[in-house]
């Protein structure tokens, strides 16, 4: 079997650096955490495209939806509150960790293991670099769409793990990009829906937390016999 991982909020959650970030620089916003991260990643989402060809830079992209999620909540910041939050962000970053029950599966599983992860080549490194996902993703099975040239749910992001998707899982936590872009092609999916917006049948497994990934995993690996 292989596995596919998604990079951001699959290996790790995308809500710890962001609310070091916030505890820092705005802790007197009055927003709910989880609603306004959520907002934060739609406004992301949106801009996402400007970030893939080059238009806007990773930092830029950070500014403008901070400004917009802390407008879209009635609490606008400055320019440079919100250049202080990207910094911030970008530092704390450099301090995310796997889940240990993730690390333990990682650590003892004979399947293989690839990563594919929508970004900057260079951002997204930085990250596996911090996760330190060397340790099980060899260097040839790591992918971003800065260095594909497409992203997902081009099928050529996909394409550029295997031609082959007949024994490979793809797991990551956009339905769209992730579940409907690698299902098109005829990957199997889990659906890591760690925020809890929903699924659908594009997915052929939904877990929410890294216990549950875990215990998917082992049951799948025991099935095929692994």
């Amino acid at each position: 079997m292989n596995f596919c991982f998604d990079c951001d909020d699959t290996l790790y959650d995308m809500r710890s650096p962001f609310d070091q970030a916030r505890a820092e620089v705005l802790p007197g916003l009055q927003a709910d955490p989880e609603a306004f991260y959520t907002r934060t990643r739609a406004f992301s989402e949106e801009i996402f495209d400007q970030v893939q060809d080059g238009t806007l830079t990773v930092d830029q992209s950070g500014v403008l939806r901070i400004r917009k999620a802390c407008e879209w909540w009635g609490q606008p910041v400055t320019l440079a509150q919100a250049e202080a939050f990207q910094a911030a962000y970008r530092r704390a970053q450099t301090e995310i960790r796997m889940a240990p029950e993730l690390e333990e599966w990682l650590a003892d599983t004979r399947s293989g293991l690839w990563i594919l992860s929508n970004g900057p080549d260079v951002h997204q490194r930085r990250k596996f670099s911090a996760l330190k996902t060397d340790r099980f993703f060899p260097e040839s099975h790591t992918f971003t769409s800065g260095q594909i040239g497409f992203a997902k749910p081009d099928p050529r992001a996909f394409q550029a793990v295997t031609a082959d998707p007949s024994d490979f899982w793809y797991i990551g936590d956009n339905y769209h990009n992730d579940m409907e872009g690698a299902k098109a092609l005829g990957w199997h999916t889990i659906h890591f829906d760690r925020r809890h917006q929903g699924s659908g049948p594009a997915a052929d497994y939904v877990v929410h937390d890294e216990s549950e990934l875990t215990a998917l995993l082992r049951q799948l690996e025991g099935e095929y016999n692994v």
